[in-house]
């Protein structure tokens, strides 16, 4: 995973503003839209994750890399602005991106930030100055402009890495008061994410008009993408302990939105459910376990919430743990099989802040 993840990070991005450090209260426009925070140690003690061998599954994927090993990174937490529009968002590939991105990630192992430091070359890479913190300038990558990202270490276990709006900002407010108000009442979970879909208004409608285009005139494709443009903000939990699977929470942009964003909703999940039933005789026969799972998920596909909420919660199906562990165990030997191959039979949203 070489300098861990100029490639993760920037494939959670598309892409937003100005590289100037400013001081003071940021410009809702120039606030991030979107956040996300990924709990790597919550995920390998939780119940699902233990149930699949995360911990070890993850050391035979980086097995022979000499980058640092996802098993030592206990949390990344990040957040991003977005361009205006879709001419913005096609700038970057003439080298003008316009975006600000801020990435906070914590370490079980104080190697890890010396082997990051190693990987980079920090003896000799160029550094910035600012508020008496030192900043390490990113090689540039691939399609990474040179001085675009930075990276500071807060000390023995975090680094911080992203744009200089960002990250010489002093209060570190970033996030609109939409994502802000989001995070209230959401439940916790190893995987969060949201975004402020009002925000990024401009680049949301026009990317729902190049949809429609897609769809080529389609009028249930143009109602459906029609409702993205009711939402205000979107949540969304996935969880690996407890009750809940996934939440999903939405809320409309007012009152009138509110109602036709619902309606929208629940006509849209009664599609899925009733595709659902469908094969859902095939998949009884193929595999009753996957079935009964499946029946679960049928029966959640609801929406719910009060006022300008609409929320979809898809619970945890009973014994979902085992029968994925069951299947991974056995899908080497089907793989085998499949090539050709022997096989044997049964083989807050606050980055200062512990909370999202």
């Amino acid at each position: 995973m070489r300098v861990f993840a100029y490639s993760f990070f920037l494939l959670l991005t598309m892409a937003c503003s100005s590289l100037v450090a400013q001081t003071g209260t940021l410009d809702e426009k120039d606030k991030a839209v979107f956040v996300f925070d990924v709990r790597m140690d919550d995920m390998r003690e939780s119940e699902l994750g233990k149930k699949l061998g995360m911990s070890d599954r993850l050391s035979e994927l980086t097995e022979g890399d000499d980058g640092v090993s996802p098993n030592v990174i206990d949390r990344v937490f990040g957040a991003m602005s977005l361009p205006q529009n879709v001419q913005e968002a096609m700038m970057a590939q003439f080298g003008e991106v316009k975006f600000n991105l801020f990435v906070k990630v914590y370490f079980n192992d104080e190697a890890a930030v010396d082997q990051l430091l190693a990987e980079i070359g920090s003896d000799s890479a160029e550094t910035v100055e600012n508020d008496g913190k030192t900043y390490y300038v990113m090689p540039a990558d691939g399609p990474v402009p040179p001085g675009l990202l930075l990276m500071q270490v807060v000390d023995s276990k975090t680094i911080e890495l992203g744009t200089k709006k960002f990250l010489f900002h002093p209060n570190r407010k970033l996030l609109t008061d939409n994502l802000m108000s989001s995070a209230k009442g959401s439940p916790k979970a190893p995987i969060r994410l949201a975004m402020d879909f009002s925000g990024a208004k401009g680049l949301v409608s026009e990317l729902v008009e190049m949809g429609k285009m897609q769809a080529g005139g389609n009028p249930s494709v143009n109602a459906f993408m029609d409702l993205i443009n009711n939402v205000q903000d979107l949540s969304i939990m996935i969880g690996m302990d407890g009750e809940d699977l996934l939440t999903i929470k939405a809320r409309g942009v007012d009152d009138e939105k509110s109602k036709e964003l619902k309606s929208g909703v629940d006509a849209l999940l009664g599609l899925a459910k009733m595709s659902m039933q469908q094969f859902m005789p095939m998949v009884e026969g193929a595999d009753p376990d996957a079935a009964k799972m499946l029946g679960v998920v049928s029966k959640a596909l609801k929406a719910k919430g009060t006022g300008r909420e609409v929320i979809l919660k898809i619970p945890t199906p009973k014994g979902l743990g085992d029968y994925l562990a069951e299947k991974m165990e056995s899908l080497p030997s089907l793989l085998m099989g499949g090539l050709g191959g022997q096989s044997e039979p049964g083989q807050g949203f606050s980055p200062e802040s512990p909370d999202f």
